[in-house]
């Protein structure tokens, strides 16, 4: 079974003032005093705080490095075609093309280094670093990140854990300046790579392989991702990419949850009993579909004809 390492994303819904004697309150208890008793009553009736109670709503998506953590174990074989080429970071130029292609290069980072290809993974944490200053990153990448990438080949850390210790320290940095916009342009970019690659990858439909349960279940994920993009929508580069996946949501929208039938324990092994577990099924015409979806939208972001 694969396990996520979600990006836990949180979007303030609203800001609410209250009225109360927090403040006070705090600033009494937190003195120390030299008198065992104070029997001063102060009158906290009318004290507004300033303190805010935010209410938060949480939107969790796996980093692409999550999404390739199953690829050694199905034996995928690394296909350098699926790769969005470094050479087409001068077809960017406006801000949303920039973030948006920022995730997918992420993602194609976090491909290569998956398959420990260590001279793809050194072009693209360069190009993923030049895009970096083009859109106002290039802090993450501090001495201590960029010492790692130096010694790469000397240090234990694996290329995988560089790439996705950047992807992360990325995510936190957008969080703390509340750049929501460009964080969600980014994560975006990652996930709709990462299901390019995983739906060029897998081969032949077959229901049972658990790749393809993967790519269906994958409907709670893009649900989660829309009402991320859905709650930034004042942005109009975001607006405009909720518009672009559309195709993508049109084949999800269609995928249905069915309950999940076992063999009963006992003498009656030919007993069917439905249990309170269930999936997202999905058909060979349906993978077909959004497999052809996915490269829709995919080649239209990154500039890619074919």
């Amino acid at each position: 079974m694969l396990t996520y390492n979600f990006i836990i994303m949180t979007i303030n819904l609203q800001k609410l003032k209250f009225l109360s004697g927090f403040l006070a309150l705090t600033l009494i208890f937190g003195c120390s005093s030299d008198s065992t008793e104070d029997n001063t009553e102060v009158d906290l009736s009318n004290q507004e705080s300033d303190f805010e109670v935010l209410n938060e709503t949480f939107y969790m998506i796996p980093s692409p490095e999550s999404m390739f953590a199953f690829t050694q174990d199905d034996k995928l074989v690394f296909s350098g075609d699926v790769l969005n080429s470094t050479s087409n970071t001068d077809k960017y130029l406006d801000t949303k093309s920039k973030e948006l292609n920022f995730g997918i290069y992420s993602a194609d980072l976090a491909y290569v280094a998956s398959f420990d290809k260590y001279q793809e993974t050194i072009d693209y944490l360069g190009t993923v670093r030049a895009l970096s200053d083009e859109i106002e990153l290039s802090q993450v990448f501090d001495q201590s990140l960029m010492s790692r990438i130096d010694n790469i080949i000397e240090d234990k850390d694996s290329l995988l854990e560089i790439s996705s210790d950047t992807y992360m320290d990325i995510v936190r940095y957008l969080e703390r300046n509340e750049r929501d916009e460009t964080l969600a342009l980014i994560v975006t970019g990652g996930w709709l790579e990462s299901m390019y690659i995983v739906t060029n990858l897998v081969g032949n439909f077959n229901e049972q392989n658990p790749t393809i349960q993967l790519i269906a279940d994958q409907k709670l994920i893009f649900e989660n991702l829309i009402l991320y993009l859905q709650q930034n929508k004042e942005h109009k580069n975001v607006a405009s990419t909720l518009v672009t996946l559309e195709p993508i949501n049109n084949v999800f929208s269609r995928l249905e949850r069915v309950q999940i039938e076992s063999i009963q324990d006992g003498s009656d092994e030919s007993q069917i009993v439905v249990g309170g577990n269930s999936r997202i099924q999905i058909t060979i015409e349906q993978f077909e579909e959004l497999k052809q979806a996915i490269k829709k939208v995919r080649n239209a972001i990154t500039g890619n004809n074919a």
